[in-house]
This record gives structure tokens, C-alpha cells and sequence, in this order.
């Protein structure tokens, strides 16, 4: 986001031929390029060096390790109200970050820069509900089949035996919980695609009983668990459940629901995945954490809740809990924003970032690298935009590593 454009990418980019609708129907994975996503899936993939993905991983390792050290700093500290953590949500958060450390089953850690020589640094990280999981599993690999004998070198996709691996050590550490699984998503389509990379990787890891349900049918009983009714009409009970749903709408929209769900939890009826102290991770204030505990640490930006600690005024304003690029506005310099999106989360508390350099290509792209995190590094994927801001418009740019 910066002025000073870091080296062009322009030579990592091999034009490519349309994604084939017809294969993505055959998966039934046309939604990505019907409608207003007809543009979605970039016609380029982008070429990453193994020496490029392996810094990707390890600068993930150590921005991980790091967030959890912030996030035990916000207890012990009860920096709740600082950390966006509303009353209703702190005993939950505090007895998942003493109890549930083992059971974060997946994340997204967004970055600039990583390509190039660029430095790498770290943007935010989407502990609870991320998006773009059927796209880097399913679409990427479609696109690269089409056209593998463009492009030499494969996709980083390894999210689903990540993923595996995590629910067995999840399966592991809670060896009196059966094998059962519920999914539930709030029911709009993009979420109903992703629970299939969820489903396929539960079956690899060892659980029996995979169902996914809107959370509309889901039952929840303070007293017994959380339970869906089958196609006989009974109501069996699950001992995992994975929320396509994020912790902090519940927090702040769905009260009661949360006073069920930390009955269920504290009294160890369900594992709920993620865990609630996700809800911290997930939140843009723990970077302020973060800088304060490693200012050297190269991969993350100064972090602060006074805009005053910029007085050059070159920084990015955010949402703690903003996301797809809503309510965010980029300072370089001026007393007025120079760019500002709108959108709905404009009620949070905000941060303000230091500005980040993001690779670029000559049609002035930026490019946004992520990492999926399953207690190790499992997937890297691109989106780019041609605005200071990488939002839901941005393109889904696959990519191959040499």
C-alpha cells in the first residue's frame, strides 16, 4: 500500500486461456464464474521460487507463535474491552485460551510483499472463519490441469491432508468425544462450497459421522450438546461442531446463543471448532499486542490504537473486526484519507497499521499472499486488486512453485 512500489511481478505471470466452465460445472463449481463473478478467476497464474514459499511458511511460524504470546498477554492483562471482547464473551475466550489450544483447526494469515525480495509482513490473520479454502483446493487444481503444459511447477495445495492431520490430533486430545461431526454454515453459497474441503479432510482423519446443516436447524441445549434431526426424524447428538459462523457476530448479535454455547463448552458436551478465543486472534487489535511484543520482529508492522504514533500520517485505519476490505481507510500524508471503502462494520473500535510495500504488476495489481494455517503451514494462495484497498473485488490469482 505504500508509494514506494516494490519490483514489478510482471515476469512471474504466464497468460493463460479461461478456466473451463464446463469442468466447474462437472464439480459443480460454477458459482466462482457465473454472475458478478464472471471476472473472479485471474486468466495469469503467478510463479512462486521454493526458496519464496519456505520463507511464506516459516515467517507464518513465527507471526503464529507470536499471536498466541499476545493473546495471553490480553488475559493475563484483562485487556478485554481494549481487544474488542465484549463482557459476555471474556470467560469463554479466557477458558478456550487455557483449555482449547490444541483444537484451532484452520486459519488464514494475509501478507504483503514475499515475492522479489520484498520483505514479508503481515496484514492480519483470519483465526476463525476464512474464505477462499474451495478456490485454493479445488478451483486452483482444476486451472492448473487445464493448463499444465503451460505451466511448469505445481500449486502449494496441501490444505486438505493439513486439515486431516489436524482433526487426528484434535481426535487425539479428546479421546472421550465420538467421531461425529456437524458443519454449519448461515446458508449462502460461498461457505456451502468450502464445507467440502472440511468434509473431505474429516473423513481422512477418522470421523464417522460427517453432516453439514444450517445453523437455522441446528438444536443447541445448554444441557445435552447440539444435535440436528436426521432423515428418521431422530436427533442425534455431535461431539464436534465446525461454525462457518464467526465468533464475534455471536458475541455481539446473538447473545443468548453464546451464553448456550459456553454451557456446552465449559461443560464439555461439544468441541466447538474454532475456539472461542479465535475470536481474539481474529481480531486487528491483537497486532497492536504483537508489535509491542516484538517491534523487531520482521514481519510485523507498527500496530496502534492513537493515530498520533504516526505523525507522518502514512498508515492504514481498520476495524478490529472489519473484513472483506469494509470500513478501511489509507493515509499517506494528507488529513483526509486518500482511499476509503464503505461497508458494515463500521461500529467497531479501529487500529491503525503501518503502511505495507505489496508487489505489483504493470497494470498496478497488487498482489496479497496468504497461507493457510492448520498448526502448520497447509495452502498459499493470491487475490489482487487494482486499488490501494485488496476487497471483495479482488481476483482469485492462482500460482505455481518452481
Amino acid at each position: 500500500m505504500d508509494a514506494q512500489l516494490a519490483p514489478s511481478v510482471d515476469n512471474r505471470l504466464i497468460e493463460i486461456p479461461p478456466i473451463s466452465v464446463k469442468s466447474l460445472c462437472k464439480e459443480e463449481l460454477d458459482w466462482f464464474v457465473n454472475g458478478e463473478n464472471h471476472d473472479y478467476i485471474a486468466e495469469e497464474f503467478v510463479q512462486v521460487t521454493q526458496a519464496e514459499l519456505n520463507a511464506f511458511l516459516e515467517a507464518t511460524k513465527a507471526v503464529n507463535r507470536l499471536g498466541i504470546e499476545a493473546a495471553q498477554l490480553v488475559a493475563s492483562r484483562n485487556d478485554w474491552e481494549t481487544a474488542g471482547i465484549p463482557k459476555i464473551a471474556r470467560n469463554l475466550v479466557k477458558y478456550s485460551l487455557e483449555n482449547s489450544l490444541e483444537n484451532h483447526l484452520i486459519g488464514r494469515y494475509d501478507f504483503a510483499g514475499g515475492l522479489e525480495g520484498e520483505p514479508i509482513k503481515l496484514l492480519e490473520f483470519n483465526a476463525d472463519t476464512c474464505s477462499l479454502i474451495c478456490e485454493s483446493v479445488y478451483i486452483q487444481d482444476i486451472y492448473h490441469k487445464q493448463e499444465s503444459r503451460k505451466l511448469s511447477g505445481s500449486p502449494f495445495n496441501a490444505l486438505v491432508d493439513g486439515l486431516a492431520r489436524k482433526f487426528r490430533h484434535i481426535l487425539h486430545h479428546n479421546p472421550s468425544k465420538e467421531p461425529t461431526l456437524l458443519i454449519s454454515t448461515l446458508g449462502n453459497e460461498e461457505d456451502m462450497l468450502n464445507v467440502r474441503a472440511i468434509e473431505k479432510a474429516a473423513y481422512f482423519a477418522g470421523f464417522e459421522n460427517v453432516v453439514h446443516e444450517v445453523v437455522e436447524k441446528v438444536i443447541f441445549s445448554p444441557d445435552e450438546g447440539i444435535f440436528v434431526e436426521d432423515e428418521n426424524g431422530e436427533y442425534p447428538r455431535f461431539d464436534f461442531w465446525y461454525k462457518f459462523m464467526p465468533w464475534e457476530l455471536i458475541a455481539y448479535e446473538e447473545e443468548e446463543l453464546w451464553e448456550t454455547l459456553e454451557n456446552i463448552i465449559t461443560n464439555q458436551l461439544c468441541v466447538v471448532l474454532n475456539p472461542a478465543y479465535t475470536m481474539l486472534l481474529q481480531s486487528k487489535a491483537i497486532m497492536k499486542y504483537m508489535y509491542d511484543l516484538a517491534p523487531n520482529l520482521p514481519h510485523i508492522l507498527k500496530t496502534s490504537f492513537q493515530e498520533s504514533d504516526f505523525p507522518d500520517r502514512r498508515f492504514v485505519r481498520k476495524p478490529i473486526f472489519g473484513r472483506m476490505g469494509d470500513n478501511i481507510a489509507f493515509y499517506q500524508g494528507g488529513q483526509q484519507p486518500e482511499y476509503e471503502t464503505e461497508g458494515e462494520h463500521g461500529q467497531y473500535p479501529v487500529v491503525y497499521q503501518e503502511l505495507a510495500t505489496f508487489n505489483e504488476d504493470r497494470e498496478e495489481h497488487r498482489y496479497q499472499p496468504s497461507i493457510y494455517w492448520t498448526g502448520e503451514g497447509s495452502g498459499l494462495c493470491f487475490r489482487r486488486q487494482d486499488d490501494l484497498i485488496i476487497d471483495d473485488d479482488a481476483e482469485f490469482v492462482g500460482h505455481v512453485v518452481k
